[in-house]
């Protein structure tokens, strides 16, 4: 059986989307979404049986950001081999290939791998980067209620990204990646928004789980969420809110991995917008 590695082309989408439901739940629409918006800014490199792709990563260019010091990284999102060609070192082989291209060309890789996998990645020479503080609150009839909220541009919503964190090391994404994401939030039927609290212009990303808002990014701490919590709740009917906040937002031990990073050029890098 004739084996390869090489990139996919747009001739490979009917056999990557077969191979992504092969791995992941998401449905066919989801999928077909997810590269009629971003196979043309991503790489995404294939180990080929006969021609046909079996594993799969997608690399997304991003930076790490410290002050006025940005390092090239990539990405891996969505690796995965097809179920009967597993345990056979084709997605190793990919993951390998991308390692080896870091390190010569100077970037770093970085992912979010499900606590199942943590061992696999760290094999490979993947560590544990960052975590997430996870914040919970309910609707709090003591919260404020006059909150007005408006939509953002993805444009506009980067722009804020970047000034609310740029006194840490953070993940810098283009515009593209920031657009894909408030086009998946709205998609799975969230909403991203500003706010005015304390005079300042705050951001979220938040989408209904259930009766739990998913608030998968914000610049707003725990007290000022507490304080929003109410109208938050009343504006997606949910019954609580669960924040996704930097490793020390909440002044307890954070549980939930955010990275894991190869060859990487700083420390605890606050990462987000990872398409989970």
């Amino acid at each position: 059986m004739l084996s390869d590695i090489r990139l996919a082309t747009e001739e490979d989408l009917p056999e990557l989307i077969k191979l992504w439901r092969s791995c992941f739940d998401d449905s066919e629409e989801y999928i077909r979404f997810f590269y009629r918006e971003n196979f043309s800014r991503i790489s995404v490199p294939v180990y080929t049986l006969n021609q046909r792709p079996v594993s799969m990563i997608h690399l997304m260019d991003a930076s790490f950001a410290d002050g006025a010091d940005e390092y090239p990284v990539r990405f891996i999102y969505a690796a995965g081999t097809r179920s009967d060609c597993r345990c056979k070192g084709y997605l190793r082989s990919l993951i390998d290939l991308a390692a080896g291209s870091a390190k010569e060309n100077g970037y770093g890789l970085f992912l979010k791998p499900s606590p199942a996998l943590t061992g696999y990645y760290s094999a490979l020479g993947f560590a544990e980067d960052s975590r997430f503080s996870i914040f919970t609150a309910g609707p709090g009839e003591d919260g404020r209620k006059d909150i007005a909220f408006y939509p953002l541009t993805p444009e506009e919503y980067n722009l804020l990204r970047d000034r609310a964190f740029s006194g840490r090391p953070f993940v810098k994404w283009q515009d593209a990646h920031v657009r894909w994401c408030v086009d998946e939030n709205a998609f799975c039927g969230g909403q991203t928004l500003a706010l005015k609290f304390d005079e300042n212009v705050h951001f979220l990303m938040a989408c209904p789980a259930g009766n739990v808002l998913r608030i998968t990014e914000t610049d707003l701490d725990p007290g000022q969420l507490k304080s929003v919590s109410f109208a938050l709740c009343k504006l997606f009917g949910a019954a609580r809110l669960e924040a996704y906040l930097p490793e020390d937002a909440v002044g307890e031990d954070p549980t939930v991995i955010s990275s894991f990073v190869l060859n990487a050029p700083l420390k605890h890098t606050y990462a987000n917008l990872l398409l989970f």
